[in-house]
């Protein structure tokens, strides 16, 4: 057993290591999409004073020009607010060519003719225009956006800001703390906007797109009225050698939309770090478990050999102070000796507790809430099993209940290639008439043993109660291997107990490729 019990483990930790796998690519799709709404969150945090002045001038109409001019001033001082907005302002241009110049409360002089001399430079093709760039300048990354637009009075204005890149990723990196991973964020264009190595940052990023152009990422998402929206159902991936870490890393790109403006976001698993350093932890853990079952195995097993032992010490004294009953009775006592052992063999089945225990041990990861269901139930049919009483009878309504609990552990284990339906067609009287003990348990049982259970071919177990007798059916898919150990001992037991109560009525066999077995009651 103990051989056994390393074998075994040694061959299932390969297939820990595969779920391992697939669970860690399904935590790394849940970090991705929560650092995509992080970074889009930040973005738009951004952009919301920019977005209020585009509505103020796409509105101009319905107010005053002064009360116009008022409110944008307002803006662009409110989004110096912001911790990465290095500088903002507002310009308005006459007619006449005369300049009204409003620039944020950071007096810069250097900035203010540049802002001028930009201004005279740009273009209009229609009424308005928005400027998306980014540039460097004085050891800065900045990222400028500019929205011009045309008014009825011949007036133009123009409302923009800059945001420092380097200034942006400090506050970013500060916030939000990785978990293994690193985020990079670049625009249309494939210029760096975010990267925890700030040299890269205000340069294209070619290395990153080499087998996923940016092309490819952008029509990845959906594009509805201008905007860009993620289909999930399409995530793009690939594996590279990070130039940041210098380790193999997967790499999930995606597309948020800041505005009008699509951004690409590539998030960075190290793999090593990720698959060895959790299955490591997981095997730890299983073995622990393992460790544990079979040490509850065995001291199962070595209870019931002492019980065993006891009550065959105990057997063997009733045999010699009956042994001058007539041959008769020496016949039921003999009968009734080997239902006593069935019945004990039923009680303590040591492959039933190791089955449950290894569906236990995986559900606990999977579904916690429903695996302490699984220990209740397991712990109720225990008890049932155990439970001290008179005779092999027992009532059909506490068999049933039984058999729900017995039922339950059996199709978490097989999940969907089992199925087990219990049709009354009866009263409560019936209920409450008595039947073999454990006999619907045993020709569950029985049919799990005997026949393929897959995913192709499930078994279907009916059991329906009528009012003189009990019908247990099953599909016949018989195995093609039998199992070695098996020796009819369950069909064995229904038979010689019906034969001690004098019911020729109980019958099995196979009816239109059926195994149907007919319980009598028991009066």
């Amino acid at each position: 057993m103990i051989a056994i019990f390393f074998v075994g483990n040694s061959l299932i930790t390969p297939k820990i290591t595969s779920v391992t796998e697939e669970l860690i690519q399904d935590i790394i799709q849940g970090n991705l999409k929560s650092k995509e709404n992080i970074v889009a969150f930040e973005f738009n945090q951004l952009n919301n004073s920019f977005k209020n002045s585009q509505k103020i001038l796409q509105n101009l109409e319905n107010n005053s020009f002064e009360f116009v001019r008022e409110k944008l001033l307002f803006t662009s001082d409110l989004a110096l607010e912001h911790h990465s907005i290095h500088n903002s302002f507002v310009s308005i241009i006459s007619s006449n060519d005369v300049n009204e110049n409003y620039f944020s409360n950071k007096k810069d002089s250097l900035y203010q003719k540049e802002i001028k001399a930009l201004l005279k430079e740009i273009q209009f093709i229609n009424n308005d225009v928005l400027i998306d760039t980014i540039l460097t300048k004085n050891g800065n990354v900045i990222n400028r956006k500019i929205y011009a637009k045309k008014q009825r009075n011949s007036k133009i204005v123009y409302t923009g800001y800059d945001v420092d890149l380097i200034s942006l990723w400090s506050y970013f990196s500060e916030t939000y703390k990785g978990d293994g991973g690193y985020t990079v964020v670049a625009n249309k264009d494939g210029i760096c906007m975010l990267h925890p190595d700030t040299k890269y940052i205000g340069k294209k990023i070619d290395m990153y797109f080499n087998t996923i152009s940016v092309e490819q990422i952008l029509k990845s998402s959906l594009k509805i009225n201008g905007y860009y929206v993620p289909d999930n159902v399409n995530s793009l991936k690939d594996k590279a050698i990070s130039e940041f870490l210098g380790l193999e890393v997967l790499r999930y790109f995606d597309t948020i939309i800041t505005g009008n403006t699509p951004l690409i976001v590539v998030i960075s698993f190290p793999i090593d770090i990720h698959l060895k350093e959790t299955t490591k932890n997981i095997q730890g853990y299983f073995s622990w478990i393992s460790f544990l079952a079979f040490s509850t195995f065995m001291l199962i097993l070595l209870v019931s050999r002492l019980q065993l032992k006891k009550e065959y010490v105990e057997n063997i004294k009733v045999v010699e102070e009956k042994e001058h009953l007539i041959n008769s009775n020496e016949k039921y006592q003999k009968e009734n000796a080997i239902l006593q052992l069935n019945q004990l063999k039923k009680k303590i089945n040591p492959h039933f507790l190791f089955n449950s225990l290894n569906s236990l041990h995986v559900l606990i990861d999977l579904n916690p809430d429903l695996s302490q269901q699984f220990v209740l139930k397991l712990a109720d049919v225990y008890r049932y099993l155990l439970e001290e009483r008179e005779g092999n009878l027992i009532s059909v309504k506490k068999e049933i209940t039984f058999l729900e609990q017995y039922v339950f552990l059996q199709e978490i284990r097989f999940n969907k290639s089992l199925s087990v339906s219990i049709v009354n067609n009866c009263d409560a009287e019936i209920l409450g008439r008595k039947i073999p003990f454990l006999s619907l348990e045993t020709l569950v049982e029985n049919a799990i043993k005997h026949n393929e259970i897959t995913k192709i071919k499930p078994l279907i177990i009916e059991i329906l109660i009528d009012k003189d007798f009990i019908t247990v059916k099953n599909n016949f898919t018989p195995r093609k291997h039998k199992t070695k150990d098996s020796h009819h001992i369950g069909l064995n037991y229904l038979e010689n107990t019906y034969q001690f109560y004098k019911i020729a009525t109980f019958k099995t066999g196979v009816v239109d490729g059926k195994f149907v077995c007919t319980l009598p009651y028991i009066t």
